[in-house]
């Protein structure tokens, strides 16, 4: 079963947003295996919700989808040093997590000529 993520309105826009760009970038689904923690004091505990887990176990993979995240969206313009998109394992199992930050942007696509 596929869940829209772009009707579940406790999801911030710009993760909504990041959730599409995605799946239609690779063409892949995704399973979700955390969304919302409550009492977690870092992205998977804030409403709107600004943190997701995706299911993935192949670390070529997670890395080459989180360098594509990476180079289309900024976390945030003023500390550059985060990302939206890390894949790690922190004991849970590896995972891609995605991130957003209220001044998260896409970046613009510079047109070639």
């Amino acid at each position: 079963m596929h869940i829209d993520t772009n009707q579940l309105f406790f999801i911030d826009i710009n993760l909504r947003k990041l959730l599409a760009f995605l799946e239609s970038r690779t063409g892949l689904q995704f399973t979700i295996t955390g969304l919302y923690r409550p009492g977690d004091t870092g992205v998977h505990g804030t409403i709107p919700l600004r943190g997701v887990d995706l299911r993935l176990r192949n670390g070529r993979i997670g890395d080459a989808l989180a360098d594509l995240v990476n180079l289309a969206w900024v976390y945030d313009p003023d500390r550059p040093e985060k990302k939206c998109a890390i894949y790690h394992d922190v004991g849970q199992g590896e995972h891609l997590h995605l991130q957003v930050h209220p001044k998260t942007v896409k970046k613009e696509r510079k047109e070639e000529g």
